[in-house]
Formats: structure tokens, sequence, C-alpha cells
């Protein structure tokens, strides 16, 4: 084993059973900690003999080969993060990534969708007979209406449900708890699709369910299997049903968050309630919700709208 490779396991050790990191965000550090490695070879440059100027030049060089901006500022953090560790642990006495800059990114309005159009999309399912009628409205109507993570919802249990309230305990970035809340409609298709669940149960009684980690767990979003959906299955349902939607087909799970917190501002909610809602750790990360105006919004109607 190389000495980076031996180093940057123990990192991604620590970050998994100190820092409490969810396997995706770990298995993210690890992909990023690799294309540096790879760059550290092709220099013949050793971890700790680094500097803030080859940092630089490295965020350069991923810049020329397409790299987006926001990608270029997740590693610049995992350098950040990784080296502020080896110095704590007296691996080095040196952070080299300690004054380095984001790159800045183009603000871009979020792809979402109109409240109708966040409703219609939430009845696709409706006599498609593509995949799973009631768990795909209920899953989609929950994203909408909740502004939900996929991660988040893919990690909800039957436990989490409040119906007396129209909520649920989800557990976000950090493993952070938060309450989300479903909206009337939302409610229906959920209560639709648990009836066909608990059948969907009988038929694989005495079969456990497992989440990624092994753990056992009692999923509210299931497949047909009767096993827990997991991001990846949610991300495939809701690309099958854009793939029918021409006039949706920039749409991307995350957008249901977007059209979530869209709504909610251009309809005179306070920012910090809304980030609340989503669970952002930065109020910052929310404001770019504040961008999309009222005539912003008039506009976009103007040009999609077909009755407009």
């Amino acid at each position: 084993m190389e000495e980076a490779d031996k180093i940057f396991e123990d990192y991604l050790t620590y970050t998994a059973g100190v820092r409490q990191f969810t396997k995706a965000t770990i298995n993210s550090y690890k992909n990023d900690l690799q294309i540096f490695k790879s760059w550290l070879k092709e220099l013949n440059l050793k971890v700790f003999e680094v500097s803030a100027s080859d940092i630089r030049i490295f965020a350069a060089e991923l810049g020329d080969k397409k790299f987006a901006p926001a990608s270029i500022n997740r590693l610049l953090s995992v350098l950040r993060g990784f080296y502020k560790y080896a110095v704590r642990f007296n691996l080095t006495k040196v952070n080299p990534a300690t004054g380095l800059r984001n790159l800045k990114i183009p603000l871009k309005l979020p792809v979402f969708m109109f409240p109708a159009q966040a409703q219609e999309f939430c009845a696709l399912p409706e006599n498609k007979n593509i995949l799973w009628e009631a768990r795909d409205a209920a899953l989609f109507a929950s994203l909408y209406s909740t502004g939900c993570r996929v991660s988040e919802l893919a990690g909800l249990d039957i436990k989490d449900l409040d119906f007396s309230f129209s909520s649920a305990i989800v557990f976000g970035k950090g493993k952070k708890e938060r309450k989300v809340f479903f909206a009337d409609f939302a409610k229906d298709y959920l209560k639709i699709y648990l009836k066909e669940r608990k059948m969907l149960l009988k038929k694989h009684q005495g079969e456990v369910q497992t989440g990624e980690d092994g753990k056992t767990r009692d999923a509210l979003f299931l497949n047909k299997r009767g096993k827990p959906l997991t991001i990846r299955g949610i991300r495939y349902i809701i690309n099958r049903y854009v793939e029918i939607s021409p006039e949706l087909k920039r749409l991307s799970p995350h957008a249901f968050r977007h059209s979530f917190a869209s709504t909610l501002v251009t309809r005179g909610a306070d920012i910090r309630v809304v980030q609340e809602l989503l669970g952002h750790a930065s109020v910052s990360t929310t404001q770019r919700y504040t961008h999309i105006t009222a005539e912003q919004l008039h506009s976009l109607y103007k040009k999609a709208h077909p009755h407009s």
C-alpha cells in the first residue's frame, strides 16, 4: 500500500467513526481524494510536501479538464478538511489549503416546477401502468410537499410518520434531525399507497428489511420485492416519468426540492423559515431562491404555460 493510500484510508476511517459522516459522503470524499492522489503521483509529490501554490495549480488543472466550479470547490473543501485533520494529529505542521478561496459560481436559477406543474407531475403515475402507481404518486407528492432531499426520503421509516400532525422526522446532512410537513394531497396519496404497501408485505411475510448499512428497518417506500427503496431507485423512478413528459425533460430529482422552496419564497415565506424546512446549515444557501422574483416567475410562466 502506498503512503498516500494509508494516510487517506486512515482519514476516511476517522470521518466515519469520529465525524459520523454518512456512507454517501465518505464515498464522495474517497473519490475526491483519489483524484488528488492521482495528481500527486503525476507530479511525484508526497501528500505533506504540497504547498498552497500546488493546490491552486491542481484546481486550475481541474478547470482545464472541464470540472464544474462546484466540483472543484467540493474538492478544495475535502482537502481543507483532510489537512486540518493532519495538523490536528501531528501528521504535518502546515495546512496548505487553509487560505484557498472557492471559485465563484455563476448564479443560475434552479430548475423548478410551478405549483400546477408539480401537482400534475404527482398525478402522472395514474393509469400509466409504468412502475407502481400508488407508490410513485405518493413518492412525488412527498418530495414536493416536504422539500426533502431524495436521500432523506429514502431514509424515512414508518415510525417517523405522524399523520395526526401531517408531519415526519427526517435525518439530513450530518444526521441532523428535523421535522417536515405533508400537504393534504400528499397525505391522501400516502394513505392509498400504505394500503397497497401492507398487502405487499403480506406477500413477503417473514422477510427482513435491511438498509444499506445492514441494519433492520421498516422503510416507508419499498420496491416491488418489499425491500427499502434506495436513492438510486428513487432517481430511476423519477427519470422514467420524466421520459414521458417532454415539457419537463430538464427535471432532476432535486427539482422537487427547488420547487418547494421557490413556491414558499415567492409566496412571502420568511427566508429563515424556509431555511429551517430545507435543513440548510447556512441561510446563504437558501437565499438563492430569493432571486426567483414574482416578475421572473411571470416571465417564465408566459413562456412556459400553453394557456398563458
